[in-house]
């Protein structure tokens, strides 16, 4: 089986498990950042476009002020992966292009480790701020230029560059929200640099 984007290693082996709890811990953190900026009020419907397994959508599904969490994937083995962790999580198979959602349906639509590996992510993003209502969020974290994944730029036609996906400064990220017509609001250096995250408000 070809490794994926969300995975390191084949399932049940100690790489893949150790990746897995990596990540478990940059979802927490990224659950309780969306939590304590990306989400205003209560009652809130968010949406990971883009999901992998995911990890955080199951943390912000339990979350008081959320009223609803989706996860969405094209990927059927990652969602099956999501299904068997948490059975209880929204699931929805889905093109990140073509997003099977009305426009303003959720209050903050977010991915993590995700646009770097598609050939146009400001069409990707353009949809992502279609389906947020006016005044919602959308959070966009990418593998950070100059940052410890810096290097893929030189084995960028590599397996392993491929894995990682491109690079973003964070400059090209704020333009790419701009471009979409978005105000960037805030922005985030995590996991010890390797990602730039910048959340972004659709206007009203």
């Amino acid at each position: 089986m070809a490794t994926k984007a969300w995975q390191l290693g084949s399932p049940e082996t100690l790489v893949y498990r150790f990746f897995d709890w990596l990540r478990n811990g940059l979802n927490s953190k990224l659950a309780e950042y969306f939590v304590t900026r990306g989400i205003h009020g209560s009652d809130a419907v968010v949406l990971e476009a883009g999901s992998g397994p995911a990890f955080a959508s199951s943390i912000l599904a339990r979350h008081p002020k959320i009223a609803l969490s989706v996860a969405a994937d094209i990927d059927l083995e990652a969602l099956e992966q999501a299904r068997l962790r948490d059975p209880a999580l929204s699931l929805v198979v889905a093109d990140l292009n073509h997003l099977p959602f009305r426009d303003e349906a959720v209050d903050l639509c977010w991915n993590s480790s995700t646009l770097e590996h598609l050939p146009d992510p400001s069409n990707a993003l353009s949809e992502m701020a279609r389906v947020v209502r006016k005044g919602g969020n959308i959070f966009v974290g990418v593998p950070y230029l100059f940052g410890p994944l810096g290097f893929q730029r030189l084995i960028r036609n590599t397996s392993p560059g491929i894995w990682i996906g491109e690079t973003f400064s964070l400059k090209a990220l704020r333009n790419m929200m701009i471009g979409a017509r978005l105000v960037p609001a805030h922005q985030i250096f995590y996991f010890f640099r390797f990602f730039v995250g910048v959340l972004a408000k659709k206007e009203k």
